[in-house]
């Protein structure tokens, strides 16, 4: 075991300083790194259960690693309760870019059984809603607004419009390659 590895206290400064928790190693292997925490844990936002946030350590300073966000997730057992007999669910993932950096997008939507016009006009306005929702903002409130359900509130009343949706729930934001 190396000798210079220890305990880095990880810290997210876009978040008022809020601590992700440790992680082991040393300055040159610590950077880079993914360390996650459940959406709930987030004192300033009232978020639903079942997120997790995941963070990428950006850089090591003493025994202090700042982290930025890196994604947003949905647990797989609350995507499992979305869908119910005689629905037909939909993934959807759409690229966008926030603050200059590239993201993916995941929805999962469950509608009644319909026809195929339907799933596209569907999944036509839930691309249109998402590329303007993330136009011009800032990831930390694209990330907010997610974990406390406003953007899907809006998305599912903008669905009703054209086909009655059961629900329509972001999955994940996650970084693009």
């Amino acid at each position: 075991m190396n000798e210079n590895n220890s305990w880095f206290k990880v810290i997210v400064p876009h978040l008022d300083n809020f601590n992700v928790g440790e992680i082991f190693g040393n300055e040159d292997n610590v950077v880079g790194r993914k360390v996650s925490c459940s959406a709930s844990e987030l004192r300033e936002i009232k978020a639903r259960m079942g997120y997790r946030l995941v963070f990428r350590v950006a850089s090591v300073s003493g025994s202090e690693c700042k982290a930025d966000l890196d994604s947003l997730i949905l647990s797989r057992e609350q995507v499992g309760r979305l869908v119910r007999h005689n629905v037909s669910k939909m993934d959807i993932v759409i690229p966008v870019t926030i603050e200059g950096k590239p993201y993916a997008v995941k929805i999962v939507c469950a509608i009644n059984k319909a026809e195929n016009k339907y799933k596209k006009a569907v999944k036509r306005e839930i691309k249109d809603f998402v590329e303007a929702e993330v136009k011009d903002a800032k990831l930390k409130d694209v990330f907010a607004d997610a974990m406390t359900n406003k953007t899907q509130n809006k998305l599912h009343k903008k669905l009703e419009k054209i086909y009655p949706t059961r629900v329509a729930e972001i999955r994940a934001i996650t970084p693009r390659a």
